[in-house]
């Protein structure tokens, strides 16, 4: 590349990234610097023959001040060129300094070049070994961060960023799980009826993180009925040391179908809590006894919370119990709550006589067995979302009519399905579809493992309403 593309390409010298103003190249070169005419001046590394490769007739070149060593002459004054180059670059950043002086080497150069004579003129790639040379030892010399041309990212006409909606923004619009109930009950519906229903959702991609004990997982969905296309990335670890980090945490992407712009980021860790106890719920509708009285929680944690707010906001309980295998977290489940809870020992005591059961644990064995279950009870097993975890025994998973979200989801991650063998009846969908029955006299069970699905619905609920309020 000759000098004058390079300044073509960029005057200021500064658009060719980690390079030196091409300013630097005459302003750091002394006369007694390695001439053709031959100069004896020593030279040593990349500076060998810079000099000789600039035009002799451009007088604008620095001179040193011992002298100057013209053309053909043979003597060498003034101190190595790495010594001078230092000099010149001691004041640090060397394009401050060569900024000003670069339009005056530039129309002096485009003038060398024109003058008559073939040194004068110049030829192609002429100054492009000098370039190389000053670039190298500028960039190896300066201190100072070299600055590179600047990257401007091209945005479609018209975008605009997407928009957060934080935990406290979806508690605020999502305040009751109940809510989502409508929108649910299509989906769960939806997703049944195959691709009539319009919903895309395959099983969710899982990552284990063997080094800390956790999982990623992947979920995307998109249903033709809402118009709404989502993914939702949600973490969870068996056992962490720091308990006051949530076990599960999780983020839900909102995207425009039309042309894949996204549109909003979602806290997913309220929409999952609030949307797997809605759809808990609508199973408990459908599936539970006559009459039931006796409500049974087994654990804690955040799930816990979800299910007793909608739990005792739709149904009529005369007791609700809870367990913990940390009975600290129980008791203050218990004093957290808006209506009385009792605080059971053992699992075995909060399960006998209750009609209705909901298991939220990180179980990885199970913690619920078939002789504690009285006959005709509904089970929502919410827990033990991995192939190999388990939170309900054989006998119970054998001699229940077992209901899950998605069958495809369930013979692939649930372990108290994969294990036991266990034959599902129905999925819920199926149930609220008419096309399979709910039987509420017989002992149930819903395998609860959570669909994309349901993510979609309640994360465009959330975006609705948020975009109705602003």
């Amino acid at each position: 590349m000759s000098l004058r593309n390079v300044f073509r390409e960029c005057p200021s010298g500064r658009c060719l990234g980690a390079r030196a103003p091409v300013a630097a190249v005459p302003r750091s070169v002394p006369r007694g610097a390695g001439s053709r005419g031959g100069c004896a001046q020593p030279m040593s590394g990349p500076f060998r023959g810079v000099r000789s490769l600039l035009p002799p007739s451009a007088a604008w070149v620095r001179r040193d001040s011992g002298g100057a060593c013209g053309r053909g002459s043979s003597q060498g004054t003034g101190a190595p060129l790495e010594q001078d180059f230092r000099r010149d670059i001691a004041g640090c950043p060397w394009w401050a300094w060569g900024a000003e002086a670069e339009p005056r080497a530039a129309g002096r150069f485009r003038g060398a070049v024109r003058r008559r004579g073939r040194r004068q003129r110049g030829r192609p790639g002429e100054f492009l070994p000098a370039v190389r040379a000053v670039r190298g030892v500028a960039v190896s010399e300066c201190r100072r961060p070299v600055p590179s041309c600047p990257v401007r990212p091209v945005l479609a006409m018209g975008s605009t960023p997407p928009v957060f909606i934080g935990a406290e923004e979806v508690e605020k619009h999502l305040h009751r799980a109940s809510l989502l109930l409508p929108a649910l009950e299509a989906a769960l519906a939806n997703f049944s009826a195959g691709a009539a229903g319009g919903v895309v959702q395959p099983v969710r991609t899982v990552l284990p993180v063997p080094r800390h004990g956790g999982y990623l997982g992947v979920m995307p969905a998109y249903s033709a009925a809402d118009d709404a296309l989502t993914t939702k990335l949600v973490t969870f670890y068996e056992h962490l040391k720091d308990s006051s980090v949530p076990s599960h945490q999780a983020t839900v992407l909102l995207f425009d179908p039309s042309n894949g712009t996204l549109k909003a980021v979602l806290d997913g860790s309220v929409i999952t809590a609030k949307r797997t106890a809605a759809v808990s719920a609508i199973a408990t509708k459908l599936l539970m006894p006559a009459f039931a009285e006796v409500l049974c929680i087994l654990g804690a944690g955040v799930q816990a919370y979800s299910h007793y707010d909608i739990f005792t906001e739709l149904f009529t309980f005369k007791e609700v119990r809870i367990w913990n295998r940390t009975q600290e977290k129980a008791l203050k489940f218990a004093s957290s709550v808006s209506g009385p809870v009792r605080v059971c020992s053992s699992a075995q005591e909060a399960v006998t006589g209750a009609d209705v059961i909901v298991t939220v644990t990180m179980a990885t064995a199970p913690i619920l067995f078939g002789d504690w279950v009285k006959p005709g009870a509904h089970i929502n097993a919410v827990g033990a979302s991995r192939p190999d975890w388990r939170e309900l025994d054989d006998e119970l998973m054998k001699n229940s009519v077992l209901f899950v979200d998605s069958r495809d989801a369930a013979l692939t991650e649930s372990g108290d399905v994969i294990l036991s063998g266990a034959e599902i009846f129905a999925e819920l969908g199926e149930v609220l579809k008419g096309t399979k029955p709910a039987l509420p006299e017989k002992t149930t069970v819903f395998k609860s493992l959570g669909m994309a699905v349901e993510d979609t619905v309640a994360a465009k609920f959330v975006y609705d309403a948020w975009s109705a309020g602003n």
